[in-house]
């Protein structure tokens, strides 16, 4: 039996064999198409999951509370197995056996699958859409994924994970090879953007106390003028407004330093991205 596991990530989704009948294909999460009045617009689906309770708060990430709705009666609708908790929308998943078996590392929907298909006798893996490439969104996730691909090769199972997916890669062979270069210098690029950022939050709070100090100066000026009520003299009166509009300029000088270095750290964080991603494909 060879089953192809699709996630939504657009890199390769549209790789899977939909035209080889040898394989079933396996689609997962909701992908909602308003011109089209679906929630999965592949063009060949066998079994679709949906672990996730519907009133819980995962699928409002995705869908609002309407088409969490829509997207039930869509579910409802198809011809085909679909797998959901809720026993009105499809068959239960086989929990209890699936994890007395194989234990219960099960992080995420694709890791659900994958265990389901080897549970019932795959000879045949292959991933499609599913890149697990933002540490952020799926370091919990990922190996996760990878103890189930290892497991199923351990079975003798032929796995398939395409090029564009971060599964089961590393960028070199720990003790047998070096990074390379790039990756050298992608290290010491995030060390010195890291460093700029240090230096551009210090002189972003460092120009706001100065802006704050100076704008504190002006009022107190505009107050004692108040409490004056004209009666002072005017070399006096010349020297109050000599100083407020000193303070009022440093004030200003602050806030323009301070947007400056606001604006400075936003493009270092980018900077900063940019490397993270980079590093990924090296």
């Amino acid at each position: 039996m060879k089953i192809a596991i699709l996630g939504t990530a657009p890199s390769s989704r549209y790789l899977a064999p939909f035209d080889n009948d040898e394989w079933q294909i396996w689609a997962c999460s909701p992908c909602l198409d308003l011109e089209k009045q679906t929630f999965c617009e592949l063009p060949r689906i066998d079994r679709f999951f949906e672990l996730h309770k519907f009133d819980g708060p995962e699928l409002r990430t995705k869908l609002n509370e309407q088409q969490v709705g829509m997207y039930r009666t869509w579910l409802k609708s198809l011809d085909i197995p679909v797998v959901a908790q809720d026993e009105d929308v499809g068959q239960p998943y086989p929990l209890q056996e699936v994890t007395e078996r194989f234990g219960k590392y099960l992080t995420n929907t694709i890791s659900y699958m994958i265990a389901l298909a080897i549970f019932e006798g795959a000879t045949h893996i292959s991933l499609y859409g599913v890149d697990m490439a933002a540490e952020e969104e799926f370091g919990a996730q990922r190996p996760s994924c990878e103890w189930w691909l290892g497991l199923a090769r351990g079975m003798g199972i032929e796995v398939f994970i395409p090029d564009q997916s971060d599964l089961l890669k590393t960028e070199y062979l720990y003790a047998f090879e070096g990074a390379g270069a790039l990756k050298i210098k992608l290290n010491c690029r995030e060390k010195e953007l890291a460093q700029r950022l240090s230096q551009a939050k210090q002189e972003a709070e460092l120009s706001g106390r100065y802006h704050a100090a100076a704008s504190a100066a002006a009022d107190e000026v505009d107050q004692l003028k108040h409490l004056l009520n004209g009666e002072g003299t005017p070399e006096l009166l010349a020297k109050m407004d000599e100083r407020r509009e000193r303070a009022a300029g440093d004030a200003n000088k602050a806030q323009s330093a301070a947007k400056e270095a606001h604006e400075k750290m936003i493009a270092i964080m980018g900077a900063q991205e940019d490397c993270k991603y980079f590093k990924q494909w090296i």
